[in-house]
């Protein structure tokens, strides 16, 4: 198994060099690459794929249907949200036939289930798949699995069609990213295989991956090392999260967060905090109880959870501080989400917040910046991201003069230091 870095052009492309693949499913008009998910991920990497080959079919995993994209496809509509929104006129192909004839599967759907039951909506996903897998197909995991979780996916396809995983099937696994990628961030891509095979995982981690700019230390390996590997990743980068935001929480002034987190260390958003949760979530519940790693994650989920109450609470500050009542007030949570992402965690949060906040605040609301419009109550509006912020505070100044005068606009900011402007 190889564990070394590899060389950038070490592997051969198996996308547009077919002398090297031996045999395997030839590309043709009736063997398209196919995408399991009508995620904006899977869209992204079939994007890469139509500027090689004519034809890609990405899944949609609800109805169950292949949709042919072309380079002319692709080019009209340049994300997944255009091309369900404006439901255009398709060529279509039956699920089981597009998969039989695949020579590559990339597995990305969407999951919306959180804790014991993500394992479960993943399972019954993959046993659609194995229903029509054939001989000689590459099948590459999208989405993340904890530790040890690829082993009950490659025991499932074993016993349930025959096949001998690493022989009649490659198997690969790199989870997409959740977010921009560090420069440092090191990356391994999971090879069941024993040997070099004709699919190039750099190839691989570049579909793969969201940020086209970042150079990233690409390393193959082992199953068990990419999962390792991408939970080492995913708890570094929270840990830093929670370590900011339970200090900074120790700071009961608000000069005194902004202090802390001026210059030296940048606000951190609720978006920024729901990026991986869903990876976190499923790290935690694949490893052993009990144990020190354990406590740690589970530390790091409650501080997530933890943030969304500190939130709260930010909220009924501000209306105890204006001595404004709450009979009287309108909030409004702003936070652009995309709803075709493999992980659904915004969503999930965003909902949690939706429901503390109506404990407190009888009209509680969920809109876009481009469409708020304020009301004749007072308005506190709840921005979730840095991009969210900016647009509401840009869209209410440029309003200003048509707000009543006894209208109240306040935008909190849903960061770390819970930044608040009065408009």
């Amino acid at each position: 198994m190889h564990s070394e870095k590899v060389p950038v052009d070490y592997f051969n492309n198996i996308l547009n060099d077919k002398k090297k693949i031996v045999n395997r499913k030839e590309i043709t008009k009736d063997g398209y690459i196919v995408i399991y998910g009508l995620s904006t991920e899977g869209y992204e990497i079939a994007k890469k794929i139509i500027q090689e080959q004519s034809k890609v079919i990405i899944i949609d995993e609800n109805s169950r249907l292949g949709i042919i994209l072309t380079p002319e496809i692709v080019k009209e509509y340049s994300s997944i949200n255009l091309l369900t929104d404006e439901e255009p006129l398709l060529n279509l192909e039956p699920f089981d036939k597009a998969i039989v004839n695949a020579p590559v599967i990339f597995f990305a759907p969407r999951i919306r289930k959180i804790n014991q039951e993500v394992k479960n909506e993943i399972i019954q996903k993959f046993k659609e798949l194995i229903a029509y897998l054939s001989k000689n197909t590459t099948i590459v995991v999208n989405i993340p699995l904890g530790v040890g979780g690829n082993s009950e996916i490659i025991t499932l396809i074993e016993h349930q069609s025959g096949l001998i995983v690493g022989t009649d099937i490659l198997y690969y696994y790199v989870p997409m990213t959740f977010s921009d990628s560090n420069p440092e961030t090191i990356t391994i891509v999971g090879s069941y295989q024993q040997t070099d095979t004709d699919l190039s995982p750099n190839r691989i981690l570049d579909l793969a991956s969201k940020n086209d700019n970042v150079k990233i230390d690409t390393r193959v390996g082992s199953i068990i090392s990419a999962e390792l590997n991408h939970a080492i990743n995913v708890i570094t980068k929270y840990s830093s999260l929670t370590c900011i935001n339970e200090v900074t929480r120790l700071a009961r002034l608000r000069e005194d967060r902004k202090e802390i987190l001026n210059k030296t260390r940048k606000h951190i958003y609720l978006d920024e905090i729901a990026n991986g949760l869903f990876d976190l979530r499923v790290i935690n519940h694949s490893l052993p109880s009990s144990t020190a790693l354990n406590y740690l994650v589970n530390g790091t989920i409650k501080s997530i959870e933890g943030y969304v109450k500190n939130l709260v609470d930010e909220t009924r500050t501000q209306l105890k501080m204006r001595e404004i009542k709450a009979s009287r007030t309108k909030v409004t949570i702003v936070w652009t989400i995309d709803n075709h992402e493999i992980r659904g965690d915004k969503t999930i949060l965003r909902e949690l917040l939706e429901s503390k906040l109506r404990d407190y605040i009888a009209e509680v609301e969920i809109q876009d910046a481009e469409n708020y419009i304020p009301n004749s109550l007072n308005n506190i509006i709840i921005a979730c991201s840095n991009l969210d912020q900016t647009k509401i505070i840009d869209r209410m100044n440029m309003n200003v003069n048509q707000h009543h005068p006894n209208y109240k606009i306040i935008v909190i900011a849903a960061n770390s230091a819970f930044d608040t402007t009065e408009i």
